[in-house]
């Protein structure tokens, strides 16, 4: 009996380890985006990731965003500039309506593709 408890604990010493490294970064100034874009619908109504090139966001709305799910495209604006990603005034227009962003926070590469592959089930 002994000899499980410090498996017990490291086990959760590891866990804790990964959810600490999962700690996504709030995005604190205005990314422009460019034309190598990739948006996943992850999240349902409430958020969706984004690939930029090699940068990978976790996009959050103010509430629900209704639209995203059956939206044939969309855009991402802020201030009347389209592609421009801000921690605050961003709106996601898509062909069915408009919603508010909440938060946005920088993902890494593998975040991006667990949600990716989580989405395509």
């Amino acid at each position: 009996m002994n000899t499980l408890r410090p498996v017990a604990l490291a086990l959760l010493a590891g866990a804790a380890f990964a959810a600490s490294a999962a700690d996504n970064v709030p995005l604190s100034d205005c990314v422009d985006l460019g034309g190598d874009q990739e948006i996943v619908r992850s999240g349902g109504t409430q958020n969706f990731i984004l690939r930029d090139g090699e940068s990978h966001y976790l996009v959050g709305f103010r509430g629900d965003c209704s639209s995203l799910t059956t939206a044939s495209s969309i855009s991402i604006v802020t201030d009347d500039t389209v592609d421009r990603l801000c921690p605050t005034g961003t709106k996601v227009k898509t062909n069915r309506g408009t919603c508010s962003v909440g938060k946005v926070e920088a993902i890494d590469a593998q975040q991006f593709a667990n949600r990716k592959k989580r989405a395509s089930r």
